[in-house]
């Protein structure tokens, strides 16, 4: 497994190498940026694609301790393990444990190692409250998400564990083969979620070019080539989130930290794989040119509801709360209907028509 090829490692195996322990910490950073947005729509459209369930809008979410610590024995060694993600969503009286696990390089190994954390998360998690009767164990349900190409994967990884005169069961780990996903399939299948990693599509080129033994005169030529295909990449990407947030699939908030993710990205790949020209600039710029008409038209729209909250409070004294946070969300086209209308709004309930 090559150093660089993963956010998968364990801690002990970073702590050898301090720029690989900052460069998995980045990593994980941006993934973290991605799956904590406020709104939790793109994520629960995310998680009831993939996973096949039915969560609700109104569920809650919430992101546990990904570190598992174990003690060596017979020595005083803490080992740590790291699983990229443990997600627990409550929604009524469900509760779903989720694991998520991404790579960008398949590693043969990596099953063993989400059995790993899954076992460990269960038992972090136990009711040890009646080890009289029996002690339950719940696991997480897996996913690995890969993101760039291999032929030695399938749909599924599963392990075959053996315990006693034969007996087994079989853990299965379904995968997300995240090459296969273009921005239209994504939106498709409402895994929009992941649109800022479209550009892991050129890592493994960017990476050959940067280790190999060519003059650098070419090197740098081709990564120049790479740099204007990641431009068309990240344009378009770009779009895709525009259409998005026009769509109503993502909240303002969602459309700046996603594109934040997307600088932070490219910005980690420069880094890596060297700074040819002033590309960072150029995709922040980028950004720019699509977020900040969408951050004024937004200030707009919130200037009309502030106003015709105040008309509505007015006329009618007092209107409940969620009709003032509707009433912020809705669009400019509806705020301009109400003002119209508002002369014949004999009661504060017949705005609901409206939404």
């Amino acid at each position: 497994m090559s150093t660089y090829s993963t956010f998968l490692l364990s801690s002990d195996r970073i702590m050898e190498d301090n720029s690989l322990y900052k460069n998995y910490l980045q990593m994980d950073l941006i993934l973290k940026k991605l799956f904590t947005i406020k709104n939790p729509k793109p994520i629960i459209d995310f998680l009831n694609a993939i996973y096949g369930d039915d969560i609700s809008y109104d569920a809650k979410i919430s992101y546990s301790d990904k570190e598992i610590i174990n003690r060596k024995r017979n020595s005083a060694k803490f080992i740590s393990f790291y699983a990229d993600m443990y997600i627990t969503v409550t929604d009524g009286n469900e509760i779903y444990e989720y694991e998520m696990e991404f790579q960008t390089k398949f590693d043969k190994t990596i099953s063993v190692r989400i059995f790993r954390y899954s076992f460990e998360r269960a038992i972090k998690i136990a009711d040890f409250s009646k080890t009289n009767e029996f002690i339950k164990l719940k696991m997480p349900e897996p996913y690995l998400i890969l993101l760039e190409e291999t032929s030695d994967v399938g749909d599924s990884l599963k392990l075959q564990i053996e315990y006693s005169k034969g007996k087994s069961f079989i853990y299965d780990i379904k995968v997300l083969k995240y090459w296969t996903y273009d921005l239209e399939k994504l939106y498709k299948d409402n895994m929009y979620l992941l649109y800022p990693l479209q550009i892991f599509k050129l890592r493994k080129r960017m990476n050959e070019i940067s280790y190999s033994k060519t003059p650098e005169k070419l090197k740098e030529a081709d990564m120049l080539k790479l740099y204007h295909e990641m431009r068309e990449i990240i344009k378009k990407t770009l779009n895709a989130i525009d259409k998005a947030y026009i769509d109503g699939r993502i909240e303002i908030e969602d459309y700046d930290e996603m594109t934040t993710v997307i600088e932070n990205i490219n910005a980690y790949f420069i880094n890596m794989y060297g700074k040819y020209s002033n590309f960072e600039m150029e995709v922040q710029e980028m950004v720019k040119s699509f977020y900040d008409p969408r951050i004024e038209e937004k200030g707009k729209i919130v200037g009309k509801a502030e106003m015709l909250i105040k008309q509505l409070t007015k006329k009618f004294n007092t209107i409940p709360d969620d009709y003032k946070n509707i009433l912020m969300k809705l669009s400019e086209e509806k705020l301009e209907i109400i003002a119209i209308e508002i002369f014949n709004i004999s009661n504060i309930k017949e705005i609901e028509k409206y939404f």
